[in-house]
């Protein structure tokens, strides 16, 4: 699969502008390195490499690529320099510091050794499927998805998405597959999950195991829940689901990409991916009792 993770939102409006249209918004968006004291910058970059345009179409699903980079100072640079200034002052004006001249101290010495810092960036991967209402964003991290998430929003001038607004927590689901085994459909449980107690906080984590065991049945009649489940679909796909539904670890076991063209196999990782998600999706989210209608 083209995606190892992925923040699953639905469209609340409807997305029906031209590629065209699409891309003359994207360029406004589009990124641009850091420089100076300017300490990370997100833009859109072509997916298909440096020449190619800011959004790439196949079988009606539009992806994009996000690009992030954060100047990175060593936490050591900015406490040894912000040391020295202190010291020097300290001694020029033979008084104490107080704790918001250090605060400052260490916000100037920030700003003074950032044109001087390396940037650090990676690349974030996300697909819109009009025809599922789905945006897909392949990222393990949260603020990662929020950014993307924000940027097109700056680039379209209006985009409304939200997490599948499911009818009952899915922790509620995971705790009782795992205590009955009855699993809905064509899922299967993996080998690896996540149990806590709500009243303690305490947690297990269970990797590479067998999970219909008694061992786990017996955390769950204690009191705990799953709040993170590894699951299989069709004997093929596997993945872990955690309790805000973001899927991790996706791995396709028939995956088999011959195509030499890197255009081509981009074409067929990502329809293959998006194939797989609009199926695996609705009898994931069917299995979790359904969703609520947005407004």
């Amino acid at each position: 699969m083209l995606f190892k993770n992925a923040f699953v939102y639905r469209l609340v409006e409807d997305f029906n502008p031209s590629i065209g249209e699409l891309l003359k918004k994207l360029e406004g968006r589009a990124f641009v390195p850091t420089s100076g004291i300017k300490a990370s910058s997100f833009g859109w970059t072509p997916p298909l490499g440096q020449e190619g345009p800011l959004a790439h179409e196949i079988s009606g699903r539009i992806l994009l690529n996000g690009r992030r980079e954060e100047k990175v100072i060593p936490s050591s640079a900015i406490n040894d320099l912000m040391m020295a200034k202190i010291e020097h002052l300290q001694t020029l004006e033979t008084r104490s510091i107080t704790n918001s001249e250090k605060q400052r101290i260490k916000e100037d010495t920030t700003i003074e050794l950032l044109p001087r810092a390396l940037p650090r960036s990676k690349q974030i991967l996300g697909y819109i499927s009009p025809g599922d209402s789905l945006l897909i964003i392949d990222t393990p991290h949260s603020s990662d998805a929020e950014l993307f998430i924000n940027n097109l929003r700056d680039s379209l001038g209006s985009f409304r998405v939200v997490p599948p607004q499911l009818k009952k927590p899915p922790s509620q689901y995971f705790t009782q597959w795992l205590l009955n085994g009855n699993l809905p459909g064509n899922l299967q449980l993996g080998d690896q999950c996540d149990l806590k107690d709500i009243e303690t906080g305490a947690t297990v984590t269970c990797r590479h195991q067998d999970l219909s065991t008694k061992e786990i049945r017996s955390h769950i009649e204690s009191g705990k829940i799953c709040t993170k489940i590894g699951l299989r679909w069709h004997g093929e796909l596997e993945l872990t689901v955690d309790r805000d539904l973001v899927l991790r670890q996706l791995k396709l076991e028939s995956s088999d990409m011959i195509e030499e063209d890197p255009i081509a196999r981009l074409d067929a990782a990502l329809a293959e991916t998006a194939l797989t998600l609009s199926r695996f999706l609705p009898e994931l989210i069917s299995g979790l009792g359904g969703e609520t209608l947005v407004n």
